[in-house]
């Protein structure tokens, strides 16, 4: 009986062992990273934002789109350092209502918030038109005694006035937290990837 003498080689240990610690080098700090996942994170957003321009009160009024969340979306900004990846929302975008319910109090030294009323008056402030343009009044609804900013050529209601205006909480204006996840996800990877395709030779 003869001996058999088997050879075994192992090939690829050093393309594996750049690899990792290419990703090492790569890691060590991770704010190039978290910049990435912040502005990923805040163009996805965008994106999204943009195509949900919801224009429900402007056909109601028969008015023109401001296209608000267009705005919205440009606002939106990406912040990050070593330890996380962040997005900023400003405050004026009410996107805060993805969150929780938002209380709308008159500003300092005014009585009411205004809404809309007419197509006249979508998307602009009470500032915005000539002074002397409306008159206050009080007009009888089904919930009572409502007050209104009326125009003075035409009577018709310009703005409702409101002692304060609360808006429901609607998770579904910003991507949820699964989404969010899944795109961080996403850019890790990729950012991964680029690493080791781009390792020195």
């Amino acid at each position: 009986m003869s001996d058999s003498v088997i050879t075994i080689t192992v090939t690829g240990r050093d393309a594996a062992a750049a690899r990792v610690n290419c990703l090492i080098r790569g890691l060590t700090s991770r704010r190039p990273l978290h910049a990435q996942i912040a502005t990923d994170a805040v163009t996805e957003t965008g994106k999204r934002l943009q195509q949900l321009n919801r224009h429900n009160t402007a056909t109601r009024l028969g008015a023109e789109p401001t296209n608000f969340r267009d705005r919205n979306a440009l606002s939106l900004q990406p912040v990050s350092d070593d330890d996380a990846a962040y997005m900023l929302i400003p405050r004026n975008t009410g996107l805060g209502r993805a969150f929780h319910d938002v209380l709308i109090l008159p500003g300092t030294g005014k009585t009411y918030v205004t809404l809309s009323a007419s197509p006249r008056t979508y998307g602009l402030h009470v500032r915005d038109f000539p002074e002397g343009t409306f008159d206050f009044a009080i007009i009888h609804t089904h919930r009572g005694p409502c007050p209104v900013m009326i125009f003075k050529d035409t009577k018709e209601i310009g703005y409702w006035l409101r002692r304060s205006v609360t808006q429901k909480q609607d998770r579904t204006l910003l991507p949820s937290d699964a989404d969010w996840r899944d795109m961080a996800r996403y850019t890790s990877v990729e950012y991964l990837k680029h690493l080791i395709e781009n390792q020195p030779s």
